[in-house]
């Protein structure tokens, strides 16, 4: 009910969150039943129960959305929240699954959702709807309600902007989770097969002009490096996450600078990980609706295809990206068409999954695409 108010007093049993902002406070009540792993991790990082990783690799247990901003803002549409750095990109270092069901629609305002980059890309970032958004089900995960103070979302989401990023900052201050009854009390943030954030403890020695790292690696986990030349400034890279055997347990680094610095984190994932690091030297098979493709990423750029229309030849481009669940695959072939695809590859197995995506003909987009697909090896 837009502009309703509610009191502590009339909470009933459950789990609720108060946003205090800079424009007043509002509060949604969570739902834990349907959505654990989101609001498990919206609870944990809100009071710095869990760990998350910050902008320059540092291991952070304070409460992540205190002092925060509405990053965005869509009239009649979102206001979201929960990025790190203010930038759309930011998270907490983890992705974690989406959680669907048929009983969780974006059907009013005031819903409570996650924001992704696309499936199983949740982190940090969430949205609350300003009306009715069914564009958004099952793409986006319903973690709670407004239960209170939707004037104030009202306002938000009717601020002046530019590029969708408010003209003065909307600070969120920070969240406050109160638990009403035994079972929301019971509600273990722990037990939800989140992501966890550890150090990752370096052995540092000189080999020549070089400096090797060593660390304790194993699978399921991604892991990061970070240096610096004076302790303020620190880039990092990504190693990418474990997911087959031999593991790498060390690395080079020049030292041919006067200072250096290193330092590690590990992301460990509770779930097993399929999704290679590289798909060089792989062979692919893609189950399309009117077609199956056999494609061979003989070298890091290119490669070979056939399929069953009776076509084959060269790949004249492909990339790929390694998510914790889901591999991204972009590639084109030599074929009169200039035939494009655009996948998402979602593993179920070391060797096996479904497959979703864009397919372009001429560069333009001829609609979506759904099937299966294989590897080797």
């Amino acid at each position: 009910m837009l502009f309703a108010e509610r009191s502590f007093a009339d909470y009933t049993n459950g789990i609720y969150a108060e946003f205090n902002t800079s424009m007043g406070s509002f509060t949604c009540r969570l739902d834990y039943a349907v959505a654990p792993k989101a609001v498990a991790n919206f609870i944990g990082l809100a009071t710095g129960e869990r760990a998350w990783l910050d902008t320059n690799g540092f291991i952070r247990t304070s409460p992540f959305y205190s002092d925060s901003i509405f990053h965005r803002v869509v009239p009649d549409f979102v206001v979201q929240c929960g990025s790190i750095n203010g930038l759309p990109k930011g998270g907490p270092g983890y992705q974690f699954r989406d959680e669907f069901s048929p009983s969780e629609r974006h059907d009013a305002f005031g819903v409570l959702s996650m924001a992704n980059s696309g499936p199983d890309s949740n982190g940090s970032q969430f949205f609350v709807t300003a009306g009715p958004q069914p564009a958004l089900n099952d793409s986006y995960t319903i973690f709670g309600r407004l239960y209170g103070g939707s004037n104030v979302v009202y306002s938000m989401n009717h601020v002046s902007t530019l590029n969708e990023k408010p003209l003065t900052n909307i600070v969120l201050q920070n969240v406050v989770i109160r638990r009403i009854g035994e079972s929301a009390q019971a509600f273990d943030i722990h037990a939800q097969g989140l992501p966890v954030v550890t150090n990752l403890y370096l052995g540092a020695a000189r080999s020549g002009t070089n400096i090797s790292l060593t660390f304790s690696n194993q699978l399921n986990v991604n892991n990061w490096i970070y240096s610096s030349t004076n302790l303020h400034n620190w880039s990092g890279t990504d190693f990418g996450f474990e997911t087959t055997l031999p593991l790498a347990t060390g690395i080079f680094s020049s030292a041919g600078l006067p200072a250096q610095f290193f330092r590690g984190a590990q992301i460990r994932y509770p779930q097993t990980l399929y999704v290679p690091r590289s798909i060089t030297g792989r062979k692919l098979t893609l189950n399309l609706p009117g077609a199956a493709f056999d494609i061979s990423f003989t070298n890091a750029t290119g490669g070979s295809y056939t399929n069953t229309l009776g076509k084959s030849g060269v790949l004249t481009f492909y990339t790929w990206k390694q998510d914790p669940y889901r591999g991204r695959l972009s590639f084109g072939l030599n074929d009169d068409t200039q035939t494009a695809m655009e996948l998402h590859l979602d593993y179920t197995s070391a060797s096996a999954g479904n497959v979703s995506g864009l397919v372009y003909y001429f560069i333009f987009p001829v609609g979506p695409v759904t099937g299966t697909f294989s590897s080797i090896p």
